[in-house]
């Protein structure tokens, strides 16, 4: 499966990013295209009215509208961040557009703190089956959090995609604990280029890559620069390494994290 990052400047209008996307995906041909969180009008916003005033319900989204087309055309699959817009409220989105079907959309869990002054949080996880294999999708600080991997490994997620918005490194750090901890390669798509609000400036990092299973890094990053990344993955989640033949048998062994720890005693012994 060849997948394709589109490691991007993204800005506030909306058009513009169009043209840039638009050109990179027609121009090239593989099968899963993966863009930034939040890829259709950017990130930093004074406030949540103004946000609000220009964020649209997915239908209406001329981004997704676009994609629609060229992916009806070329039968590839393109997974693209975008602010939905659904009654009063805002969703930080991942959606997945699959040969000119909008067949999936997962709403970020976690916010940060900033976030929250405009976002709604998602209430649920999701694999999605995209060009014959089963994929999770996350949003930057989701990754952060261990149990919305391990639920969609549980679910059936093969390969785990990743769009973000970040500037330091620890969110791509993270992603190469999640790939090994899970066994399942992970794609992350970070954007890079500055944004700025009345009160906050950021740049982002960039460092898209593609961890292994066993965190190997099969794409070596590039900081702070506008790149298109091409893999062609040939191995996607496994269920034994050296250490273990049966990784699914240990992963059923509910100790922790669990209801039935209520009734667990914890020993406090003095030594």
């Amino acid at each position: 499966m060849k997948i394709g990052i589109l490691q991007i400047n993204i800005c506030k209008d909306i058009n513009e990013n169009i043209i840039k996307i638009s050109k990179i995906i027609s121009n090239n041909n593989d099968d899963i295209f993966i863009l930034p969180e939040l890829s259709d009008r950017g990130y930093l916003y004074n406030n949540r009215e103004e946000l609000f005033s220009i964020a649209t319900e997915l239908e209406k989204n001329i981004l997704i509208n676009k994609l629609k087309n060229i992916t009806l055309e070329n039968k590839k699959s393109v997974i693209v961040g975008v602010a939905e817009k659904d009654g009063d409220k805002i969703y930080n989105s991942a959606i997945v557009i699959d040969k000119g079907y909008l067949i999936g959309t997962y709403r970020k869990i976690h916010l940060t703190d900033f976030e929250k002054n405009f976002f709604e949080a998602g209430k649920e996880n999701k694999v999605f089956e995209v060009q014959g294999v089963s994929i999770g999708l996350q949003v930057c600080f989701d990754v952060w959090f261990p149990e919305i991997s391990r639920e969609q490994i549980d679910l059936g997620a093969n390969l785990i995609f990743i769009l973000g918005n970040f500037g330091g490194v620890t969110t791509y750090e993270i992603c190469k604990i999640r790939a090994i901890e899970n066994l399942t390669p992970i794609i992350l798509c970070n954007r890079v280029g500055k944004e700025m609000n009345n009160n906050l400036s950021a740049t982002f990092l960039g460092n898209s890559t593609i961890y292994n299973y066993d965190g190997t890094q099969l794409i070596f990053p590039l900081k702070e620069k506008e790149r298109y990344l091409e893999f062609d993955i040939q191995e996607f989640r496994k269920n034994s390494n050296i250490m273990c033949k049966d990784f699914n048998f240990e992963r059923k062994k509910e100790y922790f994290c669990r209801k039935e720890r209520k009734n667990t005693e914890i020993s406090k012994k003095q030594i």
